[in-house]
């Protein structure tokens, strides 16, 4: 299946000239656009894109994939990112982690996101590659979203396969062969694991709010009774394998 609502996140490789973006703007709810790769390269068609995607009502949140090799090329990252973006009006700010940059990526992640704050972005996520999270190690707790990749059979659909790293995630990348109208090849589909669409795609600076919802499952039939003790009178019978 494909879980709604639909967010789309794309890059240079998707190029304009190849996108109907009226069909394709009427699958999506959100779409997050990558604006550079590291300091030194600027993507070559987010302008497009972001100008097509808010032609047609869809908000935008924007990324980059980080690559500074101290905490000073992080922070240059950072400036560089907000200077291209900033005047787009992103909704939020993603952080593209799936390079081993520099040594201790957990400090210079963290003065890329500080950084950033600094300037004006209001909200800020991570992008960690699932299979290198406990190796970067980084401090996950100071952003304001974690989204994560798990393909599973990577058949262009939601098959159940969840991120294995943590279990603390808001995004789920959960396939890049996905297929939509307006676009013949594939395409990186996202769901929402935690909160609502509003929190990831608005220009206010609100907290995102989970709220989560616990569900037990009797292991074995159960006896209501009117007081605390096996001699009460019995009220009712919860039988196994009921869900409340």
């Amino acid at each position: 299946m494909i879980p709604k609502p639909i967010i789309l996140d794309i890059s240079e490789w998707q190029v304009p000239t190849k996108i109907n973006y009226d069909q394709l703007c009427r699958e999506i709810a959100g779409v997050i656009v990558r604006v550079q790769y590291g300091s030194n390269y600027e993507d070559k068609h987010y302008k497009t894109h972001i100008a097509a995607f808010k032609k047609r009502n869809i908000p935008v949140a924007v990324y980059a994939w980080v690559r500074g090799t101290s905490v000073t090329d992080m922070e240059k990252e950072a400036s560089d990112f907000y200077r291209r973006a900033n005047t787009l009006e992103p909704t939020f700010w993603w952080l593209d982690v799936e390079e081993q940059s520099m040594r201790n990526m957990r400090q210079g992640v963290e003065a890329y996101r500080k950084k950033l704050k600094e300037l004006g972005a209001k909200k800020v996520g991570a992008y960690i590659a699932n299979h290198l999270y406990k190796q970067f190690n980084l401090n996950t707790s100071t952003f304001d979203a974690i989204w994560l990749p798990t393909y599973g059979i990577n058949n262009g659909q939601y098959n159940g396969s969840k991120p294995t790293a943590t279990s603390v995630y808001h995004l789920h990348q959960y396939t890049d062969r996905g297929k939509l109208s307006g676009y013949s090849d594939y395409l990186d589909l996202n769901r929402i694991a935690k909160g609502k669409l509003d929190d990831y795609f608005n220009q206010k600076d609100n907290p995102i709010i989970i709220e989560e919802t616990i569900r037990y499952e009797l292991i074995t039939d159960v006896y209501l009774r009117e007081g605390p003790s096996v001699h009460a009178k019995e009220i009712a019978l919860l039988k196994k394998e009921s869900i409340f």
